[in-house]
């Protein structure tokens, strides 16, 4: 008898008298047609009502504005697809699509990473003979992804600035959710990403004195480490706006829930409200909100920081968050981060993103964590 592909099991569909290549399309356009609707029971009720509200109210939102620039727009789909099937659990492992290019998940499998077409063809890999082969791929490159975590675990060790940065800031639950990019310092376990964070905190409090700001403003907040590391170091930053794109926001706002419970404000809570403004008090408090809520934001807010998303967006796109931004900024204060040389990718330059600021912002680069091969740019004025 020969064994299903794991496409056709569960499906519902009935199979007698179909051939594998119409039993998987047919499973694809089932998966595909029900968008918003069709979400399996990874998420529990209140996720499930939070990432549909998301989906729907992103198509009455200018497009052209709040949607997802050309760098992203098909990784925002295919995360959807695996969070609609596999939920958030281990979103940073390497068992999960999830989390691939916004999270430091190590990818091991690339039927995670491809669209509806890579999927399409990448079901041949299920048929038994291909499948040896695949899964026997898949074990090479697991090992290789060990040797690297090994080597990554040598050098931070004995890294200066690693130590440095672990002896200065609090650096707790880092390794959440299966992260596998990690490395291990006295018996303590932390994730290569948060140390990567704390060195931009570290690079940006040189030039802005994050000690000064009571609340703060970032797009882009990827799945929520920066601001994690910020509530956990200024015990100042008190009120905190995180604007992302769905379905990124909703992976972040699930996982700020995870660390500060209540803190927590999502969509749902302001869905319905013509002005967003923090509570009167001190009191922690994260309101997480899609782009095409900004504009009802009524408070203000002493910092804005961004973090390589600009960089991803269309001209137009950032020109609106620009002029958005400048309504509710209280300080002069900004902080940009852009990779160098990623304008090969059909990215904006850090002097696009600086003409769009009016060119206010003053340029440094630093590298990450004394890695000569990789720059980054930040732009900051205060």
């Amino acid at each position: 008898m020969n064994k299903k592909a794991p496409f056709l099991k569960d499906s519902g569909l009935k199979t007698e008298n179909i051939d594998p290549f119409k039993k998987f399309m047919n499973y694809i356009k089932k998966i595909e047609s029900n968008n918003v609707y069709y979400i399996l029971m990874v998420l529990n009720t209140n996720q499930i009502k939070l990432l549909n509200n998301l989906l729907l109210d992103q198509k009455k939102a200018d497009k052209k504005l709040y949607s997802a620039g050309p760098y992203w727009n098909y990784k925002t789909k295919k995360i959807l697809y695996w969070l609609k099937k596999k939920g958030l659990e281990n979103f940073r492992g390497s068992d999960s699509g999830v989390g691939t290019s916004f999270t430091d998940n190590t990818i091991k499998d690339i039927r995670y990473e491809v669209g509806f077409k890579g999927r399409l063809v990448s079901s041949l890999t299920y048929l038994p003979f291909l499948k040896k082969i695949f899964d026997e791929q898949i074990h090479i490159t697991s090992n290789h992804i060990q040797t690297l975590i090994k080597f990554q675990q040598a050098h931070y060790e004995n890294n200066e600035k690693v130590n440095y940065l672990i002896s200065k800031y609090k650096i707790n639950n880092s390794t959440n959710f299966g992260c596998t990019s990690k490395f291990k310092f006295k018996k303590k376990e932390y994730s290569i990403l948060y140390m990567e964070m704390c060195e931009r905190i570290d690079n940006i409090n040189k030039f802005l004195n994050l000690s000064e700001i009571k609340n703060f403003l970032e797009i882009g907040g990827g799945f929520g480490t920066n601001i994690h590391l910020l509530i956990n170091n200024f015990k100042n930053i008190k009120k905190i706006i995180y604007v992302d794109m769905v379905p990124n926001l909703f992976i972040g706002t699930e996982y700020l829930r995870s660390l500060f419970n209540n803190a927590v404000k999502d969509y749902n809570s302001i869905r319905n409200e013509n002005e967003i403004e923090f509570e009167k008090n001190d009191h922690l408090e994260i309101i997480c909100i899609p782009p095409w809520k900004i504009n009802n934001i009524v408070s203000k807010v002493d910092s804005f920081h961004n973090s390589a998303s600009f960089q991803e967006m269309t001209e137009m796109q950032v020109q609106n968050y620009k002029n958005l931004i400048k309504k509710i900024l209280n300080k002069n204060s900004i902080s940009l981060i852009v990779y160098k040389g990623w304008e090969k990718n059909n990215t904006l330059s850090p002097n696009i993103i600086n003409n769009i600021f009016e060119n206010k912002l003053t340029e440094r680069e630093f590298t990450v964590l004394d890695q000569r091969e990789i720059k980054l740019v930040y732009l900051t004025c205060s």
